[in-house]
């Protein structure tokens, strides 16, 4: 029997700036990009687990010394999260450093991961700031290092959406750690270009862009948080469900989106007694949809929504063609047309489109249309983070948005843990859901799964 930690003290040991360790040669202003005014001002936040191998107290404090200094070194290059959020558009390039705090808490690893409820404890091992807001003068990065009893170490980090997609800040994340192992980028680093490709200008109007769509999921609702583990038999299965004359090879991706939206299409209507079309969005990664493509060093914001509208009623292939058929949308060609000097044109005329077809489904329907966001975070590298001593044991993540999915990697890369934020009335209904528990375990203790197991 472990005890509960509803109330799990987490104490800051220190908190301070971590500068640049040599002033950087650079633009003092970072203009941001027109895919970069479309995301919400919010923080992308990463929690990674490190397990405690007996590391002793002398160890662990070499491991926090190793890990502002290498952070230090990372900083001259990725000058903008060394900043300050000055206003939309622009961010504040002064050197000020990035927000670093210590801290330490009195439990075990192994009691933290078996409580009940992890998302309302992981939202300690974040630094102290809300997530779904940058304001002016904000910070762009924000770190925290959290040492167990065990001496297992936590790393929750805050990157600003308005300098840096999902990619970016894992690509930000494994040259910290590269840089703590190994010492320095003479080492074949590949380093960060925020040359962006495209327009960095305010010429969209905030209102006419699909920033407006994005805030229907930043509303206060009673949010509840759940996880679902997806292994590697159960993505299998659904694979062969999903398959059809069109997509014959469904991705892992693809049938776990299409799997949730049914589900959670059941639950709203359950919940509400309407039955009405869900409008689906799904961030793509354009870097991949370049020709040629784009690195992943690559900084700035690369997504684009690829959207469609699902009924409850369909069936998994079928949902399964309607996501390939959106996601191949965004192609060389449009990612193309937002670049140059036509490129912002292009992209407030697109952001329109996607705006309209929200209200076309809202209109179609008598009982209006249900709102749902997929993002995949699978492939980003994130249990590759080597700080110098070993690779993360679980890595997870923390939202603020209501109807958001969260897709991720298992240690193994061969399943998928899924993050879903509801209303709470919803939850009750999806987690009960026999068709999805066919599939999916909820809430499974990271250390008790193979899944998780053969890579700790």
């Amino acid at each position: 029997m472990h005890r509960t930690m509803k109330n799990m003290e987490v104490e800051t040991i220190s908190s301070q700036f971590i500068k640049p360790s040599c002033p950087t040669i650079h633009p003092k202003s970072y203009n941001l990009s027109v895919l970069d005014q479309f995301v919400p001002p919010a923080y992308i936040p990463m929690v990674l687990f490190y397990s405690g191998d007996q590391s002793t107290q002398d160890i662990t404090h070499q491991r926090m010394k190793q890990l502002k200094e290498s952070l230090s070194q990372v900083l001259t290059l990725f000058y903008p999260f060394a900043g300050r959020v000055k206003d939309k558009i622009t961010i504040d390039c002064n050197d000020e450093g990035a927000h670093y705090t210590e801290a330490k808490v009195s439990c075990t690893l192994c009691e933290f991961f078996n409580q009940p409820n992890l998302p309302s404890l992981i939202h300690k091992l974040l630094p102290n700031q809300a997530l779904n807001e940058v304001s002016t003068d904000g910070y762009t990065t924000m770190a925290k290092v959290t040492c167990f009893g065990c001496g297992g170490m936590v790393i929750g980090t805050l990157v600003s959406h308005m300098v840096v997609d999902g990619v970016g800040a894992s690509f930000f994340l494994n040259n910290w750690g590269s840089n703590s192992r190994i010492g320095d980028f003479q080492h074949g680093f590949e380093v960060p270009n925020f040359d962006t490709p495209f327009p960095r200008n305010n010429a969209c109007p905030q209102d006419t862009t699909a920033a407006s769509f994005m805030d229907k999921f930043l509303k206060e609702v009673r949010l509840a948080k759940r996880r679902f583990l997806f292994d590697a038999e159960a993505i299998s299965r659904l694979k062969a469900h999903g398959s059809n004359l069109t997509v014959k090879n469904p991705t892992r991706v693809e049938v776990v989106t299409s799997l949730l939206c049914k589900c959670v299409a059941k639950a709203c209507k359950a919940n509400t007694g309407l039955e009405r079309p869900t409008l689906v969005s799904h961030a793509v990664n354009m870097r991949r949809r370049a020709s040629p493509n784009f690195s992943n060093s690559c900084m700035g914001n690369f997504s684009w929504m690829a959207t469609a509208l699902v009924s409850e009623n369909d069936e998994l292939p079928e949902l399964v063609s309607k996501f390939r058929e959106a996601v191949n949308s965004v192609n060389s060609n449009l990612v193309k047309s937002f670049q140059g000097k036509e490129g912002s044109a292009k992209f407030c005329e697109t952001s329109k489109r996607v705006i309209e077809k929200a209200s076309e489904g809202a209109i179609m329907s008598a009982n209006g249309v249900n709102y749902l966001n997929f993002t995949s975070w699978c492939n980003f590298g994130l249990y590759d983070v080597d700080f110098g001593w070993g690779k993360p044991m679980w890595v997870s993540c923390m939202a603020e948005c209501q109807d958001l999915v969260i897709l991720m990697d298992t240690p193994s890369g061969k399943g998928t843990e899924v993050w879903v934020h509801l209303n709470e009335d919803k939850m009750k209904i999806l987690q009960q859901d026999n068709e999805l528990l066919m599939f999916a375990t909820l809430d499974p203790n990271p250390l008790q799964l193979k899944d998780y197991v053969s890579h700790a």
